[in-house]
This record gives structure tokens, C-alpha cells and sequence, in this order.
């Protein structure tokens, strides 16, 4: 029996949470839900067993045990009888804001890339933290308060934060070779930290070891797309982000996006939306994101 299920909020963010209680039979989690673009799984076995089935066979997992599955891993996850068992689909809009840019975001960045397995055993203590955060994010999104995004993503944050703690080594998540992808998702996690910086890209390159030319030829390969597009795409999805849900001045937003002045903010806003920042603003307050033309961007859209 599905006991609760959201989805959600636009470009801005998008979710499902679930628990699923099996009774005596077993269920197929997940396979009705769709997230646009690309999304991740966090699933919770509080009791009973699971069953994930890849193409290259099956695996038992009993509780407590929590998982999580990248974007690119295709697993079909099956509740046997007596399980109880929640499941949390995340945009990458959601795991990004979630992610945020404190000092340890690039490592989180790094850890959401990676499918794995924490068996919680006998550790009470960290049972406890996971159930916590999760009913908040049930509750949240059941009850949809005023500002409940904000919470989900700062429990989605908890949860991270807990694997990040007890799942791998820190330093294991840095002893990996620099090839094309790993080049890629470096810079995008500098990116997070930087957007607000107003870094350049030679600046992001030389953070990565290489030359700019190096840098571009990269993200034109792997993401068909610049780097100085990819940032400007980044800030403009945190400037429309800010627009709609704070109440920060247009000066304010310039100033903490890193624009000299409300001019310059205002033109580079204009030049990526078509809109400037203020008629945007009362545009989608008014009407939402889909009338007059207005798109907003999400950092799914990253290629």
C-alpha cells in the first residue's frame, strides 16, 4: 500500500517520495513516476528485504539499508511481502539546490555521481537520523506549507551529508582518473561554488589544471555546449530562482549574484531570458512560468 506520494513545483523543483508497505505481497517500486530530465534515487529499507535486479542478474538486500542510484543506473528495485520501504526521485534541480555551495558541496556533488549501498546494521543512532529527515520530506510534501520546498531540500542536504559521512572515504571520492567525464563534473561542482564569484573561464580552468582551450574543447565534446555558456546558464537559472521565491531587491540579487551594479545584472538578465529582471518577476508571479512566452530554466538543463 502506497501511503504517500508527491510531485513537484515547476521548473524549480521536481520530486516524488513514496512509502510503500507490501502487506503479504510483493510490488515493484517506482515505474509510473516521471521526473523531467535526468534524476536520482534515494530508497530507504526500513524493514523487510529488496530485491534490485540489474541486467547483470539480482541481489537480495535486507533491512535496515539505505541506497543510493545515480541518473545512469538502470535498476529495477521490488519490495518482497512484509517490507516497508521509501523512495525519494529527485530532479537535478532539486539535488542541486539540495547540494547548495557550502565547502563540502563539491564532495557532495561528487558522491550523488556514484550509485552505492549503505547497510545501517546495528548503527541506531544513524537509523534514527535517516527516519527522521525522511518523515519531514513526507510530511512536508503531503502538508505543502509556505516554504515547503525549502525544507525537503534542506533534509534532502541532511540525507546527503549522512552518506557523505558514513558511505565512503572522503579521499577515495578524489583517486579518480581525470578523463573527459571526471573533467566535466569537476567543473560543473566548481561551477556551483563559483557562479556567484563571477569566475571566467580561465579562472575555472586553471582551478582544473588547464588551459582554457583544453576546457572548451572538453565541454563542446561531452556537453555539445561552451563552458562560458554552461556558467551563464547557471546563473541565470539562480537569478530566476531568486526572482520568483525570494523577495530580495533587484539590487540585492545583483549583489549577491556577484554583478557589479543592477544595470549590469539587469542586461546580462535580458540577455538570456528576453525578459528584464523586473517584468519577468511580475510576469510569472502573476500569470506562472508557462504564459506570455516565459521559460524558466532549471539546472537539469545542463546537458
Amino acid at each position: 500500500m502506497q501511503t504517500n506520494a508527491s510531485e513537484m513545483n515547476r521548473s524549480l523543483l521536481a520530486f516524488h517520495t513514496e512509502v510503500v508497505r507490501t502487506g503479504l505481497s510483493s510490488r515493484h517500486l517506482g515505474g509510473l513516476v516521471e521526473i523531467p530530465g535526468r534524476s536520482w534515487r534515494f530508497i530507504f529499507l526500513e524493514a523487510g528485504s529488496l530485491v534490485l535486479n540489474r541486467d547483470e542478474g539480482s541481489e537480495v538486500i535486507m533491512a535496515p539499508a539505505v541506497f543510493w542510484l545515480t541518473e545512469g543506473d538502470h535498476v529495477r528495485a521490488q519490495a518482497n511481502a512484509g517490507t516497508t520501504v521509501g523512495q525519494l526521485i529527485l530532479s537535478e534541480a532539486t539535488l542541486s539546490n539540495a547540494i547548495g555551495h557550502k565547502p563540502e558541496a563539491a564532495e557532495l556533488r561528487l558522491l550523488s555521481g556514484r550509485s552505492f549501498r549503505l547497510e545501517l546494521g546495528s548503527n541506531e543512532t544513524l537509523l534514527a537520523s535517516i527516519r527522521r529527515a525522511f518523515d519531514l520530506i513526507l510530511r512536508e510534501a503531503h502538508e505543502r506549507a509556505r516554504g515547503f520546498e525549502t525544507v525537503i531540500e534542506a533534509q534532502v542536504r541532511v540525507l546527503l551529508v549522512l552518506l557523505w559521512r558514513n558511505a565512503l572515504n572522503p579521499d577515495d571520492l578524489r583517486s579518480v582518473s581525470a578523463n573527459a567525464a571526471i573533467v566535466v563534473q569537476r567543473f560543473r561542482q566548481l561551477v556551483e561554488t563559483h557562479f556567484r564569484d563571477r569566475w571566467n573561464v580561465a579562472q575555472y580552468a586553471a582551478e582544473l589544471g588547464m588551459s582554457s582551450d583544453r576546457l572548451h574543447a572538453i565541454c563542446r565534446r561531452e556537453l555539445a555546449t561552451p563552458p562560458l555558456r554552461l556558467i551563464h546558464s547557471r546563473t541565470a537559472q539562480e537569478a530566476e530562482a531568486l526572482l520568483e521565491r525570494s523577495t530580495q531587491t533587484l539590487d540585492q540579487i545583483a549583489a549577491h549574484l556577484g554583478f557589479r551594479n543592477t544595470p549590469q545584472f539587469s542586461a546580462f538578465f535580458k540577455t538570456e531570458t528576453g525578459h528584464s529582471p523586473g517584468a519577468w518577476r511580475r510576469a510569472v508571479r502573476a500569470q506562472g512560468t508557462d504564459q506570455d512566452g516565459l521559460q524558466t530554466r532549471s539546472y537539469a538543463d545542463w546537458p
